[in-house]
């Protein structure tokens, strides 16, 4: 495995795409391959598809107007190949200042020189309380 800066940079340009509402960028760093899927914080946001991923995403930024950008970025990105992948724990800020933390996973394949994304997951953490109904070892 190597760390891979190139990554880090077109996961950044993936969120400024996303905060600045630039679907044709989104469209072109997603790849057409079989097995596309992004995965958001919403339980029914499981998108299958270039065409499916690309027409959700624009439609959610235009239903947000714009008025969503990720901050406190520091994208771990690393690849093996042409196999490259991303973690980041950023944090949605909306106009209005407020802050929600995420956790974000990306996998990206090389096609042609560039990378794609194939696969993104975005989720909301919660205590493990919530979730199984005890504290567990962190």
């Amino acid at each position: 495995m190597e760390e891979v800066a190139e990554l880090r940079k077109v996961m950044l340009g993936f969120y400024d795409a996303l905060a600045g509402g630039d679907a044709d960028l989104l469209q072109r760093l997603i790849s057409r391959q079989d097995g596309v899927v992004g995965i958001g914080t919403d339980p029914d946001e499981w998108w299958v598809g270039h065409g499916k991923l690309h027409r959700i995403m624009k439609t959610q930024m235009a239903e947000m107007g714009g008025h969503i950008t990720i901050v406190g970025s520091d994208p771990m990105a690393y690849s093996e190949g042409t196999v490259g992948w991303v973690a980041d724990r950023p944090r949605f800020r909306l106009d209005d200042g407020t802050e929600s933390p995420i956790r974000l996973t990306a996998i990206f394949h090389k096609e042609q020189d560039a990378w794609k994304m194939v696969q993104f997951h975005v989720s909301v953490g919660v205590p493990n309380e919530d979730v199984v109904g005890k504290e567990l070892t962190v």
